[in-house]
């Protein structure tokens, strides 16, 4: 059922003049994929011993997090809730199908679940599920770290030697595991992290997971467009071309963000032609569903 190690791919008619490949962790499972897989693993293989009833977690209203848990929890039988950021909708892909795999949903204002770990209302709800464990938003914690430094390992047993890795990042577990894979296994492989939400804590963030300072990567917001899931006609034309180029699907909240942040990059001239970089495709592509009208105008409207 789970397509592991995630193969890697070469990038044909890319847009970039280095050379390119890409991880496919989005091909892992049709509703456990990506980086959610890797960072619900061990948080579920846990879940037998430690004396829980079931799982509470956060998310918005198109959260791939909470998409793949529902689907997690669905198949190992667990239950599962969560606080949700935003507004129900009638009839809502993401929505509907969280429910379909009877996830409980407590949706709360931006207000409240920006301050969850205060908020009384969110105190409320959590207090319906005394014995649920909690998993953060995004799935990350320590255990998701150990599953994001398994795709390290996966990419050397496939003697795939990068000069670069690439990501977006979130909450920054998926990048920091990967961080600390790279260390742990003296690799010279930089990381390129493309934080999709904007600011610099992104940087705190991957460096709070690790335990230390790091500075042996690179982390911007320059394509984060000036926040989440923000996006540009510019920027969605440049998705929807590359994905007409090279079969690759990509979602413009995560992936299509890497991509813009290559191409801002590859106009400085940061990279040499000889340069081989590797694509992490993080999934998150029932997210797209949320651009779907924005994308279909856009690739009716000429240039």
């Amino acid at each position: 059922m789970f397509r592991l190690p995630s193969p890697i791919e070469v990038v044909n008619n890319h847009p970039f003049s280095f050379q390119f490949w890409v991880k496919r962790d989005d091909l892992i499972h049709p509703q456990i994929s990506g980086n959610k897989y890797r960072k619900l693993k061990y948080n579920l293989q846990q879940f037998p011993d430690a004396g829980k009833q079931g799982i509470l977690t956060f998310g918005g209203v198109y959260s791939n997090h909470l998409h793949a848990t529902a689907a997690a929890c669905h198949h190992f039988n667990i239950p599962c809730a969560a606080i949700v950021r935003g507004e129900d909708h009638h009839p809502h892909p993401t929505l509907d199908y969280l429910r379909s795999r009877a996830m409980n949903l407590h949706f709360v204002s931006r207000e409240a679940y920006r301050n969850k770990d205060q908020h009384p209302q969110v105190q409320a709800i959590q207090a319906l599920y005394p014995n649920y464990q909690i998993l953060p938003e995004g799935g990350s914690n320590d255990l998701a770290l150990e599953g994001c430094k398994e795709i390290v390992l996966e990419w050397m047993a496939q003697d795939c030697n990068a000069d670069y890795v690439t990501l977006a990042a979130g909450t920054g577990a998926t990048s920091a595991g990967i961080i600390a894979g790279i260390r742990m296994h003296h690799l010279s492989t930089r990381a390129l992290v493309f934080s999709v939400l904007k600011g610099d804590f992104i940087r705190h963030q991957i460096n709070q997971f690790n335990g230390e300072i790091l500075d042996d990567y690179y982390c911007s917001d320059e394509a984060a467009l000036g926040g989440y899931a923000t996006t540009t006609d510019d920027y969605l034309r440049f998705v929807s071309r590359f994905e007409a180029a090279t079969g690759i699907e990509v979602d413009p909240v995560y992936n299509g963000k890497v991509l813009y942040g290559l191409s801002l990059l590859e106009q400085r001239s940061f990279f040499k032609p000889s340069d081989k970089v590797l694509w992490i495709h993080t999934g998150g592509l029932q997210g797209k569903a949320g651009f779907a009208d924005k994308l279909k105008t856009i690739n009716q409207t000429p240039l």
